[in-house]
């Protein structure tokens, strides 16, 4: 083996150790959520069953290719804390997964709003700022929609 040859090996080790390993592991760890229309609004009954109120409720569409329309919510806790959520529904599996790829390839301030995503079935749930924890109160509710699938 020449020197050349040498190099090129610990290029494509580095490149494989730093770049595909994590990126598989991900995809094993975490597979696709399957795509299936859901009854109803989730956060609504997650909101009811874990004690949050409601406390305004707005239709709205995001600006992306796939999107129907859906809701966003200012829940409020009994402490006065509070915490907006957006779904959105999308017509296809690919439109809705182009657009979380859309939103995790944006940067903070560049396109990209402060919060996370959530995909269950056929809708996106945006989850905003949570200072208050009322976050952490609805999302087991929304983990056994995501399951019972």
């Amino acid at each position: 083996m020449t020197r050349g040859d040498t190099g090129m090996v610990a290029v494509l080790v580095v490149l494989f150790m730093t770049v595909l390993l994590p990126v598989g592991w991900i995809l094993i760890a975490f597979p696709a959520e399957p795509y299936h229309v859901l009854s109803g609004e989730p956060v609504r009954h997650a909101a009811e069953a874990s004690g949050v109120r409601l406390a305004h409720v707005t239709n709205i569409t995001w600006q992306l290719p796939g999107a129907m329309g859906g809701k966003s919510y200012l829940l409020e806790d009994a402490e006065g804390h509070t915490l907006v959520i957006q779904t959105q529904t999308f017509e296809t599996a690919e439109s809705r997964d182009a657009a979380v790829v859309t939103f995790s390839a944006q940067s903070v301030g560049k396109g990209r709003t402060i919060g996370r995503l959530m995909v269950i079935g056929h809708q996106i749930i945006h989850i905003g700022p949570d200072p208050g924890g009322i976050f952490a109160r609805l999302a087991p509710e929304l983990r056994k929609m995501r399951s019972a699938g």
